[in-house]
């Protein structure tokens, strides 16, 4: 079951969405609770326990700590300034242990179900120890509903909004069938208000959501599940392929991943939108970053938003941290002296980062990878500034923002090879590969060579990387471009949505000659 698939348009999101839009204003969540947990049962393959305990865990704590802030706020008015304090440091210790609890065992879930066997090898491995692995399912999309559980019972406790009474409301949230599988990794505020409320039919959201699905899939059947074919076959036999084969697969495989993942966000982003449900946004536009740090404000958003405020800000404000920052300030010039426990900081968020990815160094390195550079970039920006100025150079012409969006479009596709590839001893065979033995001649425009794709296939695929840079392009120039199209007249609207749709059908990598190509995110 996937999202691209005709069970879930037609059966699931098909049938949720015409309930949802002629039952009465109330009961409209009722529709997507129903729904959301029949999609998510016959995806997981009916192993739903561990949401619902989830749910029931966040929903609890969430409570607690919604208790203890109103009997804080009435027994405060009871008592002395000089005991205010006391009062509100006890209150603040029971609403950390509860929130403690709640973090504990979202967090012990996904250890244990994702990382169990990963720790168990890891061990063996440095001790050469024989400890058996766990026969473990993990349960689909518990990397992203996980971290909207976290957030929930954090944002509770910060008060920035109230406790929900329903445990089913949560549920709702932590389950909703358009983020519980890729994301986006949404905020209560941010969505759950949205699932509560229950959203009237427009005619506009369908056809504004329509246009964004058949984007999605065009990105994601059409560019994505093609180039698959050739990631694929070049990536499980590195060795029979030389240099620059490797290379073009590497390229290929930032393609497919941005087309894959971004290309499901629009469809799902899409299907909201037909509901009148808004979610956040996940992707910006990411190769016109100049830099990492841009490029993962732009790329998997969300992600990053929240490793920002429930790893970093937490602990670059801790008192230990803050204890650094003045002894740093004292020591150090005002630059470094900020960006040294800032670099600590971000250690925790980069090591998340790879870590939450998958349960393999690769991925841990790959976080890594990016710390390291960033942390270079910003410890090195002073040279860097004086260099440019001695030889002259405009860090603010078009050429030199071109310059720097190469340089980060080289940086991410080296992080793609340690992303994609099986282990990090490919990833060391795929660089020495590239260097050492090119083998320009194994490039033949048109033949299979084991690759998968024909002339066809590159043709296609690169008309359709073209339109997508286009399109990315008059974005972001700030053309909206749906509402350009809605300015047209209805029989040129019609032919557009037409050719789209038709393209997506007639030129979607399935049948035969192509592989079944999952979700590439459902597995994180």
């Amino acid at each position: 079951m996937t999202y691209t698939s005709f069970e879930f348009f037609i059966i699931f999101f098909g049938i949720t969405y015409v309930l949802y839009s002629i039952i009465p204003q109330k009961a409209k969540w009722c529709v997507l609770l129903v729904g959301s947990l029949a999609f998510y049962t016959v995806a997981a393959g009916g192993h739903i326990e561990f949401l619902i305990l989830s749910a029931l865990i966040v929903w609890a704590v969430g409570m607690i700590i919604q208790r203890l802030n109103d009997s804080f706020a009435e027994n405060k008015k009871l008592v002395s300034k000089e005991e205010r304090k006391k009062l509100k440091n006890k209150y603040k210790s029971y609403k950390l242990t509860a929130l403690t609890i709640g973090v504990l065992c979202n967090i012990g879930f996904l250890l244990v179900l994702k990382y169990a066997n990963f720790f168990v090898g890891t061990v063996n491995t440095l001790f050469s120890a024989k400890l058996p692995e766990l026969s473990i399912i993990q349960p689909l999309g518990i990397s992203f509903y996980t971290l909207q559980a976290v957030s929930y019972i954090t944002d509770v406790y910060r008060g920035r909004y109230k406790a929900c009474k329903n445990p089913l409301r949560i549920t709702l949230y932590l389950s909703f069938m358009l983020t519980i599988v890729e994301g986006p990794i949404a905020r209560f505020d941010q969505l759950g208000t949205q699932l509560n409320e229950g959203k009237k039919f427009e005619f506009k959201n369908l056809v504004y959501g329509a246009q964004l699905v058949v984007w999605g899939l065009f990105k994601k059947v059409v560019i994505a599940d093609r180039a698959a074919e050739l990631v694929n076959n070049v990536f499980d036999d590195m060795s029979a392929h030389g240099g620059v084969i490797i290379m073009v697969a590497i390229l290929f495989y930032t393609l497919q991943l941005y087309c894959d993942f971004s290309g499901i966000m629009d469809v799902m982003t899409g299907l909201g939108e037909i509901m009148g449900i808004e979610l956040p946004q996940n992707f910006n536009r990411p190769f016109f970053a100049k830099s990492i740090n841009e490029f993962w404000q732009r790329w998997h958003i969300t992600l990053g938003g929240w490793l920002r405020d429930y790893i970093f800000y937490p602990i670059s404000l801790s008192k230990p941290f803050m204890k650094l920052t003045k002894s740093a300030r004292q020591k150090f010039n005002p630059y470094y002296a900020n960006l040294i426990p800032t670099a600590v900081a971000l250690f925790f968020v980069w090591f998340t980062n790879g870590m939450w990815h998958g349960a393999a160094w690769k991925y841990i390195v790959y976080g890594l990878y990016y710390y390291v550079l960033m942390m270079l970039g910003l410890f090195a920006e002073p040279l860097s500034a004086k260099f440019c100025e001695k030889l002259k150079i405009n860090r603010k012409s078009k050429g030199f923002a071109l310059f720097q969006m190469l340089r980060t479009f080289a940086i991410v596709n080296i992080g793609m090879l340690i992303f994609r590839a099986n282990s990090l001893k490919s990833v060391f065979f795929a660089i020495k590969t590239i260097f050492v033995n090119p083998n320009f001649q194994s490039l033949q425009v048109g033949s299979r060579n084991g690759l998968g794709l024909d002339v066809k296939d590159y043709i296609i695929i690169l008309c359709g990387t073209t339109l997508i840079f286009l399109v990315s392009v008059l974005q972001e120039k700030g053309i909206r471009i749906r509402e350009q199209i809605a300015k047209l007249p209805f029989i040129v609207k019609f032919v557009i949505f037409m050719l789209a749709a038709f393209s997506v059908i007639i030129l979607g990598a399935y049948g035969e000659h192509y592989g079944v190509a999952d979700l590439l995110y459902a597995n994180f």
